[in-house]
């Protein structure tokens, strides 16, 4: 991300989504304000940074909840007050597969001190692999044992569980896919999918069509456009940060997933971005979504 200080990014964010907000003023929005939050991994440079101020910038936007993937760095309270002290609330958070593994206790822990709803894992890759690298079998039978010995106690703490979709899980496998085998291990009355359209996308699947598929199991999205022309069929959960469009600015046919996505019960819609301009592409693609 390329920044000229945190108090520009704090007022340029404010500015934009004011102004895009405004432009659309008045449209009935597509999704409630209650059912948006941003994923905090779009700003995670400001966060390192500077913290409190990218905090009170993303609420002075207008968003109210966000999605965590740490707590910064700093302990669960001091995080909680953090989020307070900017007016934000977090819905749930990115866990690691290590800790879902080898230390429930501490992701209940932290979920009671921060408020977290629900708790899931957003990556399999190993450690030091590569970009052009994806998950085998191996990844996902792990996946499997981690969600099998964890979910009673995290369904016991009060939180619900998802597993969120990074596009990897496409690659064949056998006769069917990695995520044939994934989701025949993990129990559906346990754990919750959230999509990321942009992955989805990525693999060279349709995401209407996967969310019609996988009915109620999908309950979050990652909700995050692909630009035109960007190259698709791609099992590795990595792209060049260009290929990320702000919402409607792309390829995604919004109207229909948004339509299929009511039809399966979705209850949250995170923003996401990973492009060289998260800030401003959070602003368009947050304006879209509430008053499109």
């Amino acid at each position: 991300m390329r920044r000229h200080g945190i108090c520009g990014m704090m007022a340029g964010l404010a500015l934009l989504l004011g102004t895009a907000t405004a432009a659309m003023a008045g449209a009935r929005p597509p999704v409630p304000d209650a059912n948006i939050a941003v994923q905090l991994f779009s700003l995670h440079k400001d966060l390192a940074r500077d913290p409190a101020g990218t905090l009170k910038a993303l609420r002075a936007s207008g968003v109210t909840q966000v999605e965590a993937f740490n707590t910064l760095g700093l302990e669960p309270a001091a995080f909680k007050a953090l989020l307070d002290q900017a007016g934000l609330t977090a819905s749930g958070s990115h866990v690691g597969i290590k800790d879902l593994r080898d230390n429930v206790q501490g992701i209940i822990e932290t979920a009671k001190i921060v408020g977290y709803r629900y708790v899931g894992v957003a990556w399999l890759k190993p450690p030091g692999a590569g970009a052009n690298q994806g998950i085998g079998p191996a990844e996902v039978d792990a996946a499997i044992a981690a969600y099998r010995s964890a979910c009673p106690a995290l369904k016991a703490a009060g939180l619900r569980v998802m597993y969120h979709l990074h596009g990897y899980e496409f690659a064949a496998d056998g006769a069917g896919t990695l995520l044939d085998r994934l989701l025949a291990g993990l129990d559906p009355a346990c754990v919750e999918l959230q999509m990321d359209v942009f992955w989805v996308l990525k693999a060279g699947v349709d995401p209407v069509t996967l969310l019609e598929k996988l009915g109620g199991r999908v309950k979050l999205l990652h909700v995050k456009d692909m630009r035109p022309g960007a190259s698709t069929g791609e099992y590795t959960g990595s792209a060049p940060p260009g290929d990320f469009a702000p919402v409607g600015q792309g390829s995604v046919d919004w109207t229909a997933l948004l339509a299929a996505a009511r039809k399966a019960g979705v209850d949250w819609y995170v923003l996401e971005d990973e492009s060289p301009t998260p800030t401003a592409h959070l602003a368009l693609s947050l304006a879209w979504l509430q008053g499109r």
